[in-house]
């Protein structure tokens, strides 16, 4: 992964990030915006990197075509800077054809106008090469606005699901059942360290192995007992029993460090979330 010097650096973990209803506009705006870009042309690049320079809550990453897709499977951007000619995008008819669920906000770009590809029509803005810093600033703030109403969404969303959490009839999931090759394996629940989204199916890790579960995090979040299992990030979850602690300043980015050495980027709402599980278990 290639660092742009003129940009700001993230922490550095592994990057795929209770509160009242009437906070949840001010808190999603406040946060970070993660920037993943993948531009070809160097000029360009240059470019956008020096005009994100000037935006305060950004944190910028620059990274070659080849690694754009690793890349946001590990970062989970909030926005993604890509030219329409990228090997990876090049075909791709959206984020979803490509397994990246959910998708990032995109500012697409291109030398030829005539480039709308159906990647394109679904991005945010589509920016001819060359472009200025005005149209440039206009791209991103629409971009800087569709963020901040996925964010209010999703911090919504989870007020009303922590109201909501009922025990499964059968109980809390114990154990998975993960086909490999010519292999069925069961892993317990309780060997887990910690579960990473990517798309329609999570990747378990359990110590050193790493096993494909055809579920997705939404699915496996409802079934797993909420008093072991944390949803830290909208792309990883972690066993509390494999937790060795929790940074949480009061300003800047949050992060949870497992036994393993493994550092999860920690949500905002998922600080308040922590505090009410620990204050419950306390009280046990």
């Amino acid at each position: 992964m290639i660092m742009s010097s003129a940009a700001r650096i993230a922490d550095p973990v592994r990057s795929f990030p209770e509160t009242r209803e009437t906070e949840t506009s001010a808190l999603a705006s406040s946060l970070p915006v993660r920037v993943l870009v993948s531009e070809r042309d160097v000029v360009t690049r240059m470019f956008i990197c020096a005009l994100l320079e000037r935006e305060s809550e950004m944190m910028v990453t620059c990274v070659e075509d080849s690694k754009l897709l690793s890349s946001i499977q590990e970062s989970a951007p909030d926005l993604v800077i890509v030219d329409v000619h990228a090997s990876a995008v090049r075909r791709a008819s959206s984020w979803g054809s490509l397994g990246i669920n959910p998708a990032p906000a995109t500012i697409v770009t291109a030398y030829d106008p005539s480039a709308v590809s159906t990647f394109a029509s679904a991005a945010i803005d589509f920016l001819v090469k060359p472009f200025d810093p005005e149209r440039f600033e206009a791209a991103l703030d629409l971009a800087k606005s569709e963020i901040a109403r996925e964010r209010a969404k999703s911090e919504s969303d989870h007020v009303l699901s922590a109201q909501q959490v009922d025990v499964p009839p059968a109980g809390w999931l114990d154990r998975l059942v993960v086909e490999s090759e010519h292999r069925i394996l069961l892993v317990r629940a309780d060997d887990i360290d910690w579960i990473q989204s990517s798309g329609d199916y999570v990747r378990l890790h359990v110590g050193s192995a790493c096993h494909i579960l055809r579920r997705t995090m939404k699915e496996l979040q409802v079934l797993l007992d909420p008093k072991r299992f944390l949803r830290v990030h909208r792309s990883a979850m972690v066993n509390l029993d494999r937790v060795k602690e929790f940074y949480l300043p009061p300003t800047g980015n949050m992060f949870v460090t497992l036994n393993t050495g493994v550092s999860l980027p920690l949500r905002r709402h998922s600080r308040f979330s922590l505090r009410r599980l620990l204050k419950n278990i306390s009280q046990l």
